[in-house]
């Protein structure tokens, strides 16, 4: 009887022992931005400004946090701008921002990218003194 309840008590031992090793374990958290790093060349359209063949280039700077640039302002104006990113599966959002372009004027910019298969569909929005909204889709 005595010999039984040691193999118990080494038992539940053990199986609390495996317990707190996998509660201890860290999932590793999953690289979104990385399917976006990259120049990709394809074609825009936009209203409000000009469109054709082009390149558009987005930059991972950790797991989730991506950048890319736009330019903002009209004639003898314009200013190039850095926009952060949070990507997520497939789907990168750039949220709305407030920016300066080079002569003082302030613009209202927000865009968002989602990845179909190996097509990128990008969309952007500026809205300010001149405004306009391009689309592009392109790939690596």
């Amino acid at each position: 009887m005595k010999r039984r309840i040691s193999c118990i008590a080494l038992s539940i031992f053990t199986v609390g022992m495996i317990a707190v090793s996998l509660a201890g374990c860290k999932k590793e958290e999953e690289d979104h931005a990385a399917k976006f790093n990259g120049t990709w060349t394809g074609t825009a359209t936009c209203n409000g400004g000009s469109g054709g063949v082009t390149e558009q280039e987005f930059i991972a700077v950790n797991k989730t946090k991506v950048t890319t640039t736009c330019n903002v302002g009209g004639i003898g104006c314009v200013k190039e701008q850095i926009l952060d990113g949070t990507a997520n599966g497939n789907t990168l959002t750039f949220p709305a921002t407030t920016v300066l372009d080079a002569c003082g004027q302030s613009y209202s910019v927000s865009a968002s990218a989602t990845i179909t298969g190996t097509t990128l569909f990008y969309t952007i929005s500026i809205n300010g003194a001149t405004s306009g909204e391009c689309s592009f889709s392109g790939t690596k």
